[in-house]
Parts: structure tokens; C-alpha cells; sequence
């Protein structure tokens, strides 16, 4: 195995690894940024139940995502554990797409249910995906720097992917009005045209990526070795570094899932800005993000992943408790809040997947596995577990402020619950999800002594735990 995993990772491939990230981060950012919208404002369902919905549909994504792990781990293909998972959702992901911005003419009742059945078909697609393709961005190199450098490569896939995903849409719909649809026809164009996006970037990753995966006699977990699915998932749990960097992906992903479908009711209801001025936000806001990779980059190799994640995130969820009190006043006042969301948000999208992915070696050396597709699935639960609650919260918190999306001008209460749903309450999860990540044990130097520890046993030489002692 370390003559394949010694090998450095080729542009070629890591440009094949970062378009699919398109596949992941499109799917992802425009359920995130609109769908809430979409439901209160396109098919009239109130806040509350809009909430609601978002939360049963990925629930229901969370919950299974170990499921999906699981048989990534132990599914028995020439072509590997990864890829022909990754291929065959492709189809299937891009038809939900594009059924999950299509308003119906239905009583309101059945159009939640309805719309609940849509958004649980579209996340069960996006994780047969997604969860495989995570994976083998673990498997694709086990060094502990190559993994952030293929992470940063993939965070600017990422950042693109968030910029098409919240700029394009009000443009979309704007320029199918102006054409004379109305605006449930134009986000139907939109679903369209993203479904079109998701189909080829998956397909272009799995073509780029052919060979970078593990041999599958040195990745297949053997029938003796295989666990049940619930033994599996408490011993992954059971590892030390699990359990706190569990709780900060949780924190911080309840936090951007707030931070990222705030802005649009921010940007319509108190700020009043059109379609172009809305659009020109997310693009700025896109390349805010990726400006910051360079900077996350630096300081994660001069201070430590661990260090980096803490800092940055840190400084961006206090700052976003801020503007709660400050308010968010115009234009250039939304940039700056985007700076420093940014900030965090960018280096949480970098760095979580390398920390992540260094639990692997971790776990092949107390279980003496490896299962990259379990790892990847259960921080994927917790990730999504967090977006669900943060979703749902966003809608709670609009109906506190008794937001009504079919009212061309919204209360008093409204437009401060608006304020709060992108900054204060956020801002307070992303502070805590820096506090938890204080307790996660995986250092650059331990990860070191474990990696020679890990290479000694598999070549049976002798061993100790000296360095890492902490891990166990």
C-alpha cells in the first residue's frame, strides 16, 4: 500500500477531484440559498412548515448517510469501492434537481407533502454521490499536507460552485420574466439548467479520477473482518478525535446553513435590493471566499490545521454574533459581513474534510480497518444533522418574526427576525463550534508518529505509540 499512497497526486487528478466537487457543492449551496425561499415566497407554504419540511428531508439525509457508507466500505467491484457508486447516482441526482424547483398547483397541505417527498428523493441521490466521493479523497493520498493541498484544490471548485449556485438563480428567473414567464416558470428554468451542471461534473470527475482510488485487494474489508453496520459506527464514534471535531461540524454547519439562505431574505425584504444587485452580492461574496483559501492555506501549514480551523473560525462566528447588534445597513455593510463570514466558512469547508480524513489512520490503527466511507459518512450525519436543525431554526425564527412571503412588505418584527436568522443566532453556533474543536487531539507531529508507527506494523517491523499516545 505505501508505494501507491507514496506517490504525490497529479494536477490532473486533483483538477478531476475538484470538478467534482461541482457535483456536491451546486446540489448542496442551491438548496441552502433558496429552497426555504422557494417554498415561501414561489409555492406560498408558510415559514414554519417550510422549516419543516427542509428538516425532515435532511433528517432523513443525515440518518442514512452511514447506510451509504457503509456499503461503500464493502462493496465488492473490480472498478473499486468509489467510483461506480459516484457514476451511478448521476442520472438519478440530476432528475431530482430538476423536480425540486418546480412549483405544483396544489392545496398547500399536499404541496408540503408533496415537495417533502421531492427534497427526501433529492438528498437520497446527492449521498449516493457525495459520500462515496468523499471518500476517496481519503483514499486518494494519505499524506497529511497532500490532503489539505487536494482540499484546497477542491475548496475553489467549491467557492465557483457557490457563486453559480446564488447568482445565478435570480438572474435566471429575472430574464425568463422579462421573456414573459412568470416566476415559478423561471425557477423551473433553473432546475433545468443545474441538472444539466450536475450531470456533467460528475460524469467528468469520474472519468478523471479512474486510478486514484485504492487497489481494491488492499482497500476490501475482508468477511471476517466486516462488522455490522451499528458496531461499525460506534467504534468509529469511539475514537478520540471523532467525538469533538463531530460536534464542531455540527455547530458550524447549523450556522451556515442560516448564514447562507439569510441573505436572500435579507437582501429582498430589509435591504430591497433587485435581481442585478442581488446577484452582484453572492458573485462578490464567491470571491471573497476564495480569496480567503490562500490565506487558510498559509496558516494552516505555519500553525496547524487544528490551529487554523480554531482561529478562523473563531474570529467568524463572533463577528457575525456582532452584526446582530449592529445591523446590516446597506451595501457595503453586507460585504464586510460577508468578509468575515468568509473567513470561517471558507476555512471550514478547507480544513474539516483533511482532519477528517486523517481519523482513517487513526482507526486502522485501533481496528486495525479502513474504512474511509464510514469516517466520511458519519461526519457527513453530522454535518447534514446541523444544516437540518439550522434550516428548520431559520424558518422558527422567521415565523417568530411573523415573516409572511405572499406580503410585498413584511412587519416591523419580521425584518428583525430576518437580521438575527444571518447573524446573531449563527454566529453563536459558529463561536461554538471553534470551542469544540479546541478538544480535537490530531496534530500535524502526532499524525506524524502514528503514519510511522502505521508503516512499521504493515511492513512487520516493530512499533511504539510514542508521540501519539494521546490518539488512543
Amino acid at each position: 500500500m505505501s508505494d501507491f499512497i507514496a506517490k504525490p497526486l497529479s494536477s490532473g487528478k486533483k483538477l478531476g477531484y475538484s470538478i467534482g466537487a461541482l457535483g456536491d457543492s451546486v446540489g448542496f449551496n442551491i438548496f441552502y440559498f433558496f429552497f426555504l425561499f422557494f417554498l415561501t415566497d414561489i409555492a406560498g407554504i408558510p415559514p414554519a412548515v417550510a422549516g419543516t419540511v427542509s428538516l425532515i428531508a435532511i433528517g432523513w439525509d443525515a440518518i442514512t448517510d452511514p447506510i451509504v457508507g457503509y456499503i461503500s466500505d464493502n462493496l465488492k467491484s473490480k472498478h473499486g469501492r468509489r467510483r461506480p457508486m459516484m457514476i451511478s447516482a448521476a442520472i438519478p441526482y440530476a432528475i431530482c434537481m430538476f423536480l425540486l424547483f418546480n412549483n405544483v398547483d396544489m392545496e398547500t397541505g399536499v404541496k408540503s407533502a408533496y415537495f417533502v417527498a421531492i427534497a427526501i428523493l433529492f438528498w437520497s441521490t446527492y449521498k449516493v454521490y457525495v459520500i462515496p466521493y468523499f471518500a476517496l479523497g481519503a483514499e486518494m493520498t494519505q499524506d497529511f499536507d497532500e490532503r489539505t493541498s487536494l482540499r484546497v484544490w477542491a475548496s475553489v471548485a467549491i467557492q465557483l460552485s457557490v457563486m453559480l449556485a446564488s447568482a445565478a438563480p435570480p438572474m435566471i428567473v429575472e430574464k425568463s420574466i422579462q421573456a414573459g414567464s412568470d416566476a415559478s416558470g423561471g425557477w423551473r428554468n433553473v432546475s433545468m439548467i443545474f441538472a444539466v451542471v450536475l450531470l456533467i461534473a460528475i460524469t467528468v470527475c469520474w472519468k478523471m479520477t479512474k486510478g486514484a482510488e485504492l487497489p481494491v485487494d488492499q482497500s476490501r474489508v475482508s468477511k471476517e473482518e466486516r462488522k455490522n453496520l451499528f458496531k461499525t459506527v460506534f467504534e468509529i464514534f469511539g475514537l478520540k478525535p471523532s467525538r469533538p471535531l463531530a460536534i464542531s461540524i455540527f455547530c458550524w454547519s447549523l450556522a451556515t446553513a442560516m448564514a447562507s439562505s439569510g441573505p436572500v431574505f435579507l437582501m429582498s425584504n430589509n435591504l430591497k435590493f433587485d435581481a442585478g444587485t442581488q446577484s452582484t452580492f453572492f458573485v462578490i461574496n464567491t470571491l471573497i471566499g476564495i480569496g480567503w483559501l490562500p490565506v487558510i492555506s498559509i496558516l494552516a501549514k505555519k500553525l496547524g490545521k487544528k490551529r487554523a480551523y480554531i482561529i478562523t473560525m473563531g474570529i467568524g462566528g463572533i463577528c457575525m454574533m456582532l452584526f446582530g447588534f449592529v445591523g446590516i445597513a446597506g451595501f457595503g455593510t453586507i460585504i464586510v459581513w460577508a468578509l468575515l463570514f468568509q473567513f470561517g466558512n471558507s476555512s471550514f469547508w478547507t480544513l474539516y474534510y483533511s482532519m477528517m480524513y486523517d481519523i482513517s489512520e487513526v482507526d486502522e490503527f485501533i481496528n486495525g480497518q479502513r474504512r474511509e466511507g464510514i469516517v466520511t459518512a458519519l461526519m457527513a450525519f453530522c454535518q447534514k444533522l446541523g444544516a437540518a436543525v439550522g434550516t428548520w431554526l431559520s424558518g422558527m425564527v422567521l415565523a417568530w418574526g411573523a415573516y409572511d412571503g405572499t406580503l410585498a412588505v413584511q412587519a416591523e418584527s419580521a425584518h428583525t427576525a430576518i437580521l438575527y436568522n444571518c447573524t446573531l443566532v449563527p454566529g453563536a453556533f459558529g463561536a461554538l463550534a471553534a470551542v469544540a474543536a479546541l478538544f480535537y487531539p490530531l496534530t500535524g507531529e502526532r499524525f506524524k508518529a502514528l503514519s510511522n508507527a502505521l508503516e512499521a506494523r504493515r511492513a512487520g517491523k516493530e512499533y511504539t505509540t510514542d508521540g501519539f499516545e494521546k490518539l488512543l
